[in-house]
Formats: C-alpha cells, sequence, structure tokens
C-alpha cells in the first residue's frame, strides 16, 4: 500500500509541476521514474507449475473422487486465467506509465 501512497504523494508534490516544467532535465525524470519502480512490489514467478503440481497430487489421491477432482480442477484452471490477467494487467499499466512520463 506504500507504494501507491509514495506515487500519490509524489504525483501531488511540487516536483509533479517541476516534472511538467520545461525546466525539469530528462535525467530528473528518469530518475523519479526509477525511484517510484524500485518501490514497486516485484514481479512474482509464474504460477502454472506450482498448479500443475498440485492437480499432480491430488490426481495421485486415491481418496479423492472424480466429481471432487473436477471441481478442484475447475477452480485451479480459474486461478491460472486470473494469474494470466493480473500479470497482464501489470505489463500493461507499467508501459502506459513509462509511455506517458518518456513522451513529457
Amino acid at each position: 500500500m506504500s507504494m501507491f501512497k509514495d506515487a500519490w504523494l509524489w504525483y501531488k508534490a511540487a516536483t509533479l509541476s517541476a516534472y511538467n516544467s520545461p525546466y525539469a532535465t530528462r535525467k530528473q525524470k528518469r530518475n523519479k521514474f526509477s525511484s517510484l519502480k524500485k518501490k514497486a512490489p516485484k514481479y512474482p514467478d509464474h504460477t502454472c507449475p506450482h498448479i500443475d503440481d498440485v492437480l499432480h497430487i491430488l490426481n495421485q489421491d486415491p481418496d479423492l473422487k472424480p466429481k471432487q477432482y473436477r471441481r478442484i480442477t475447475a477452480r485451479m484452471e480459474k486461478l491460472r486465467t486470473q494469474n494470466d490477467r493480473l500479470r497482464s494487467s501489470g505489463k500493461y499499466w507499467y508501459w502506459v506509465a513509462k509511455s506517458l512520463l518518456k513522451d513529457q
């Protein structure tokens, strides 16, 4: 949450008006973007191998009924899809922010 707070404080600060001023150098702009990027959460690894491992372990369980296995598989596949969408969303917003700041 502090990442968003830091970004908001930077947005409200005089540095943003300075960022848009003709006197702000490209280096200053890059440094500010870099400092915000360093505070961002780390990019997680792909979760697909972990989901596959869980499904493989569940497939080996002799006490698990086929209906239960199908329900768990459906939920894990939904989780896989949500993770992919979240990853794509993060990439999209990173490139949007980068392109907006690059043009100034």
